[in-house]
């Protein structure tokens, strides 16, 4: 899709399509050997709620205001690491694919993504 039609969050299909990807991607980390340790103890629910705002928002979606803890605040004890952070980016590229998202759109959102890298991984 032609980036002048609007933000990523537009481009992508909105709301519902946020939320599909969100949800298909936890449903790949839970029964991913290199991630579900991350995320037996949370309530996951709640972490889907929070990173279907946070994506919301980072994907440019003015209505949507992400009221989570701070990044790294959530992140700084899970002891991620930039091979868990490349997989997390793996599930979601295949997602996106399989959500026939177009190629221009997921290099996008890996983009937005790989700038959060830095508040996430702290097991370096």
């Amino acid at each position: 899709m032609d980036k002048q039609q609007g933000c990523l969050y537009e481009r992508f299909g909105g709301d519902q399509q946020v939320s599909e990807l969100i949800d298909q991607f936890y449903y790949k980390v839970l029964f991913d050997k290199l991630l579900r340790d991350k995320f037996l103890k949370a309530d996951m629910s709640r972490v889907r709620y929070q990173q279907k705002r946070f994506f919301s928002q980072m994907m440019g979606d003015k209505k949507t205001q992400y009221t989570g803890k701070d990044l790294i605040e959530v992140h700084r004890n899970l002891n991620i690491t930039d091979q868990q952070f490349d997989k997390f980016k793996t599930h979601l590229k295949s997602i996106a694919q399989d959500m026939e998202v177009s190629v221009e759109d997921i290099e996008d959102l890996l983009e937005h993504v790989e700038r959060h890298r830095n508040v996430v991984v702290f097991n370096k």
